[in-house]
């Protein structure tokens, strides 16, 4: 009996489903067994992860403290500094005050129409 190529398709068609659906079962397994043991080694590790995160989080809000410490001082530094300058030479200082003034009212008054 000869097969028309109708046929033959379909069957090779089926022979391939019925792989595919086997090699799917093992994928599952192969998964499974890997993510069993990822689980296992997070919760064997849980302890020594939290303590990485936390002293992560001791060292970031140590940094963030010296940053803050470092840039106060420094404004410090800057604010004395222009302080012993404005006192021993004001002038110039009143005149560019007066005139960053000036500028300000007069983008902040015109006519936006």
């Amino acid at each position: 009996m000869e097969r028309t190529s109708h046929e033959s398709i379909a069957e090779a068609l089926k022979l391939l489903e019925e792989a595919a659906i086997q090699k799917k079962d093992e994928v599952k397994g192969l998964l499974s067994g890997k993510f069993t043991n990822l689980r296992n080694v997070l919760r064997e590790n849980e302890g020594s992860l939290l303590d990485v995160i936390n002293n992560a989080k001791v060292q970031a809000v140590e940094a963030v403290t010296h940053a803050r410490d470092i840039g106060v001082e420094k404004a410090r530094d800057i604010a004395c500094d222009v302080d012993k300058r404005v006192h021993a030479n004001p002038w110039p200082y009143v005149a560019g005050t007066a005139v960053g003034g000036l500028l300000l009212g007069y983008i902040l008054g015109r006519n936006r129409k």
